[in-house]
């Protein structure tokens, strides 16, 4: 799974913004950009802590494309079984890694612990 960087939160809060940054820490920001507010640490904080949580939902989509079958095999599947057969071959894998959705109990509790980490408390 990816490392989210507060480069990465930046990127979502201030699309187009220009900066440049050191050792991935917010006191070595330098923004550049005349257009758009430099985003708080705690809004990077709390974006970063957000992106990291999307990542880990989305997990299941990484495993899922890992154990479907090519798609040239899900053609052949399809030719030569049936659409009944390849519904149930990738229903399999459905399955097996049921979609996952971000709480937003869960999302608040994240950020709220982000705020926290920064703060030292």
């Amino acid at each position: 799974m990816e490392n989210i960087r507060i480069s990465d939160a930046l990127q979502v809060l201030t699309p187009g913004a220009e900066w440049s940054i050191g050792n991935n820490s917010y006191s070595q920001l330098d923004w550049l950009d005349t257009e758009q507010t430099k985003p708080t640490e705690e809004e990077v904080v709390q974006k970063v802590a957000e992106l990291q949580y999307q990542e880990e939902v989305n997990e299941y989509q990484r495993q899922r494309s890992v154990e479907y079958p090519s798609y040239p095999d899900q053609f052949d599947q399809i030719f030569h079984e049936g659409i009944d057969a390849w519904k149930a071959t990738i229903l399999e894998v459905k399955r097996k890694y049921p979609k996952q959705v971000m709480q937003s109990e869960v999302l608040e509790e994240r950020k709220r612990k982000a705020l926290e980490d920064l703060n030292g408390e």
